[in-house]
């Protein structure tokens, strides 16, 4: 006989174990929390764990206003565990063309109520001195934003959803969707099917592949990313604030004892499938990471190499996430699509999903992240172009 929930969830990264909790704390039900590896062990685990609230629309910015929020107060919020927030400051760089765009953003997240700021070129010499300004006209600056540890909080709300009741099927894969008659009515694993009245399809960079089981294709494509870890030693100079450079086209965030994270962006290059995606370095990454910091952060140009990993971003068209009911499907829920963007929306979009599962109105609009929005014409607005920083 086919297993039983009231809902499923796929997927136990950021997002599924989110929702998991937010709905077992809601009182929803019998939850499966369906995974076919382990907690935070696809690309959760390959986060760049960046917290900032720096955002072209309102929606996502109010999720990751209330996001950063949770994070910052951890122990309040959620009562257990700790989020490893550290704050740093975070600084979005930008050429004179951008500069009327980043005023414009910080002027609507202040009217939102977050402190944010626009900085010259002199003071943002003052929040971080390393900084090489050749090129910059200004930025956007948080003085809280920072990082945080994507595996402990994950693993905090896995632990807390499965104290308050979420069953958990970890190491069992989900195959397909079943969907009769214009409703879905649970899901295929390779341990049999979990019969179900509603289903969320948190799988991440694997979702796309899941809903094309019932012929749904979602906008969503898939590109690898590499991320560096450089190391500086203790004699030399170290850079304390997290910043995205739209000059130089280079991310750094600081991490603890001279460790640092740093993507730069390299030509696009599409895979086709999440399983399909290299997970180790290119050769040539390294020599492109050494001349993004001499061009940036010159001090940081000779740091000690330390690795690194390779990951899918899965985006969208207007690189912002699918959020809400696949279209033509009642009862299956998608939150996909994450656009670089997922770590610091995550524990808002536990709260909203687990409120509209149940019925509930939400309390951030998320009607414009709708998955059909591409079809009436509705994509959301860039202000610095096609990427992360949306």
């Amino acid at each position: 006989m086919a297993e039983r929930a009231d809902i499923v969830v796929v997927g136990a990264g950021l997002f599924g174990t989110s929702i998991a909790y937010q709905l077992a704390r809601r009182g929803a039900g019998t939850v499966a929390l369906v995974e076919r590896g382990a907690v935070c062990g696809g690309d959760s685990g390959l986060c760049f764990s960046m917290v900032r609230r720096h955002y072209s629309n309102e929606a996502t910015a109010r999720l990751a206003i209330r996001g950063v929020d949770v994070i910052k107060d951890w122990g309040r919020e959620v009562g257990a565990g700790d989020s490893g927030y550290v704050a740093t400051g975070y600084l979005l760089t930008v050429p004179e063309e951008r500069l009327a765009a980043v005023r414009e953003n910080v002027e609507r997240l202040r009217s939102l109520g977050l402190d944010t700021s626009v900085l010259t070129p002199e003071e943002i010499h003052g929040v971080e001195p390393l900084l090489s300004l050749d090129g910059i006209a200004g930025a956007a600056y948080e003085a809280d934003g920072g990082f945080a540890d994507t595996f402990r909080i994950t693993l905090t709300w896995f632990a807390e959803a499965v104290r308050l009741g979420v069953r958990p099927e970890l190491g069992r894969r989900v195959t397909g969707l079943r969907v009769e008659r214009g409703r879905v009515r649970g899901v295929e694993t390779d341990r049999g099917p979990i019969e179900a009245g509603a289903v969320v399809n948190a799988a991440g960079a694997w979702g796309p592949e899941l809903q094309r089981t019932i012929g749904h294709e979602p906008p969503i494509l898939l590109r690898r990313l590499q991320v560096a870890y450089v190391r500086q030693p203790p004699d030399r100079p170290q850079a304390g604030a997290l910043f995205s450079d739209v000059v130089s086209n280079v991310v750094f965030r600081p991490d603890r004892a001279g460790l640092a994270c740093v993507v730069a962006y390299l030509p696009e290059e599409r895979v086709a499938t999440r399983d399909g995606c290299r997970q180790e370095l290119d050769a040539s990454y390294e020599p492109a990471v050494r001349d993004a910091l001499r061009a940036r952060l010159p001090a940081y140009a000779d740091a000690g190499w330390a690795g690194g990993f390779a990951g899918a971003y899965d985006y969208t068209p207007d690189w912002n996430p699918l959020l809400g009911w696949t279209p033509g499907v009642e009862g299956l829920y998608l939150a996909l699509g994450w656009s670089g963007h997922g770590f610091k929306l995550a524990p808002a979009v536990g709260e909203v999903v687990a409120d509209e599962l149940l019925g509930r109105t939400p309390a951030i609009d998320v009607g414009s992240l709708r998955p059909d929005r591409f079809d009436r014409g509705e994509a959301l607005t860039l202000a610095y172009g096609a990427g992360a920083r949306a």
